[in-house]
């Protein structure tokens, strides 16, 4: 029998409660424990005639295998997944708009990935893509850090990210790749249209054969103090420059 999906820690739950009420099937709360969140989302779990069992703290630990759940933990409906190409599918759905995409070239901190999925989400970024090979997974590390966005986000995993990259051009996406002491600035590159931001790895950045690839690359100008910002954080700036640059124009 196939287990249903579970995620926890009250301000993930809470997160997911505001966006997604209709994917919840249980609400498992820790006896004795004492929350105005953990009563909120009870109260919003009651709105939606969700069903509330109270659990011994041992019984949770157990079905989280031990990790901090912080006395909730919600069982979920798994998304559906596109039969086929789900990239190709995502590309065409949005090719009467000018959405924004995030490209994550072997990112391998979980706490990076969480954080660079919740700041997608926040800038309305319209899926995320990520190498199947030499890169952090979803796991729940990274949920957890991601406080339930990463519920809420299309996250396609690919085998080759050249080949990827190659059929979102294609569909009319503009490729904007993000690095260190380029000549370009990230502030002069027009991010109005169709983009996709490439983020690349925490120590080596983007692969040469990604860079290949791209339209534009640009870099964040930043203090000859530091070397380079943290991937998830120049991620977030990125994507709300290109945020700010649509609600301008």
């Amino acid at each position: 029998m196939k287990k249903n999906k579970k995620i926890y820690g009250i301000h993930t739950v809470n997160e997911f409660f505001k966006t997604s009420p209709h994917r919840v099937l249980n609400i498992l709360i820790q006896e004795s424990i004492r929350s105005k969140l953990i009563e909120n989302i009870c109260e919003t779990a009651k709105k939606h005639k969700l069903p509330i069992k109270v659990l011994k703290k041992g019984q949770l630990n157990k079905m989280v295998n031990n990790e901090n759940h912080q006395g909730i933990v919600i069982e979920i409906k798994e998304k559906s997944r596109d039969s086929t190409n789900q990239l190709e599918t995502i590309l065409k759905s949005n090719m009467d708009t000018q959405p924004i995409y995030l490209i994550l070239d072997s990112i391998q901190d979980p706490h990076n990935l969480g954080a660079c999925i919740r700041s997608a989400v926040a800038a309305n970024v319209s899926a995320i893509i990520i190498p199947k090979n030499r890169a952090a997974t979803v796991n729940e590390t990274v949920k957890k850090v991601a406080c339930g966005a990463a519920e809420n986000l299309t996250i396609v995993t690919v085998v080759n990210l050249v080949r990827a990259i190659k059929k979102m051009k294609e569909a009319g996406v503009w490729v904007i790749g993000a690095a260190v002491n380029t000549k370009k600035s990230i502030y002069d590159i027009d991010m109005t249209a169709a983009i996709a931001v490439i983020i690349g790895n925490e120590e080596k950045g983007i692969r040469l054969s990604i860079k290949k690839e791209c339209d534009y690359v640009g870099s964040l100008p930043i203090s000859d103090k530091v070397q380079s910002l943290n991937a998830s954080v120049a991620a977030g700036i990125i994507l709300f420059e290109a945020v700010r640059q649509r609600r301008e124009k």
